[in-house]
Parts: structure tokens; sequence; C-alpha cells
């Protein structure tokens, strides 16, 4: 099926780049959104872990009652600490390396965003062309704006989600139950937000357009 925004369109050269880059831009946040969901949510399984894990430091940190063990096998607690603390250590790089997919998923996003605003910014100011919609694509204004929200989305979110994780990693081992709450409590708005966009897009998304 081919989608064709009239005459007035393909007669601007300038425009009949944009509308395929923005077309080609969205492609790439669906499917990059998929990379960065699977990214998230690879991260569940080392945050319980390190949920557990933290309870089990302070547990032993605060131990009563174990003065006998602790005269016969005086460096006990400490041997268990660190070991907990490593274990700790080896999930927070697997969160690190996770955050490494979401931030290369942000640079692609900026990357095609300034693509996009580079040939909008050339197409001059025909408002009639830029806010033009049909009933499955909407106006070129509107496309702009939403892919500028994803990319506001994405790097607040990364950023978010970095810092969490470098409180982790420095945390006192009591704090970090809190920091996976936290972490829990991100992302809905960038599913909801992103995701309503790429459903009003998903015609659009999937024609070939006239040229």
């Amino acid at each position: 099926m081919e989608f064709d925004f009239g005459e007035a369109w393909r007669e601007n050269s300038r425009f009949v780049k944009l509308l395929p880059q923005l077309q080609k831009t969205f492609i790439l946040v669906k499917t990059n959104l998929k990379i960065w969901n699977e990214a998230v949510e690879s991260c569940q399984g080392p945050l319980e872990s390190i949920k557990n894990l933290s309870e089990q430091h302070r547990c032993t940190a605060q131990a009563q009652g174990v003065e006998e063990i602790v005269k016969k096998f005086p460096d006990l607690r400490e041997k268990l600490l660190y070991k907990i603390d490593r274990e700790i250590d080896s999930h927070v790089t697997h969160l690190y390396s996770a955050l490494e997919n979401c931030k290369e998923v942000c640079e692609k996003v900026v990357k095609q965003n300034e693509r996009c605003q580079t040939l909008f910014n050339k197409a001059g100011d025909d408002l009639e062309l830029l806010t033009r919609r049909s009933s499955t694509c909407p106006s070129i204004v509107e496309m702009l704006e939403w892919l500028q929200d994803t990319e506001t989305l994405m790097m607040r979110q990364y950023s978010m989600r970095k810092h969490l994780v470098d409180k982790i990693s420095s945390a006192a081992r009591n704090e970090e139950s809190s920091l996976y709450k936290q972490w829990s409590d991100q992302g809905r708005e960038l599913q909801e937000t992103v995701g309503g966009y790429l459903l009003f897009l998903e015609f659009f998304l999937e024609v070939k357009i006239a040229t």
C-alpha cells in the first residue's frame, strides 16, 4: 500500500526527503524500544538478588547473640560480609551492562532526531504542508514533537536509572531495598507515551511513501 501526501508535497523536494526520514526514524524507535525493554527486564533478576543480598548483609552485620562463634572465628563476620558484597557487586556489573544497551538506544534516537531536525530546518515554513494530516498519518509537526518527546523521555530514563545504579554501587547496604523500589517505579511514562505514539503511527510505518 502506498501513502501519498498530495501533489504539493511531491513538488517540494525538501519535504520529499523529510517524510521518509521520519518513517525510518520511528521504525528505528519501534525496534530499539524492544531492545530497551529487554535490557530493563534483564535487570529484574539481578535487582531481586541485590535486594535479598542486602537483607543478608544487614542481618549479618547486626546479628546478636553470636559472641561465642565470633570468639572461635573472629573474622567470620567480615568474611561473610565481604562475600555478600562481592555478590552484590557482580549483579551491579550486570545492571551497568544493561544500561549501556539503553545508552546506545538513546544515542541512536538522538542521531535520527538530529537528521530529522536538519531536514525540517531546510524544508522552509510552508505551514499548510507541515500541519497537513490524514486519517492514517499525523502531521509533520506532530511527528517531530513526538520524536522530541521520545528522545527526552529516553534520556531522562537512562539518566535516572544510571543514577540509581551508581547509588546502589556506593550505598550502605541497608539502603538498597529502597533503591530497588525506586528502580521498579521507573519507566511507566516512557512505555505509555512512546507506545501510544507508535500505535498512532502503525499504518504510517508500514506503507510505501510516494515520492
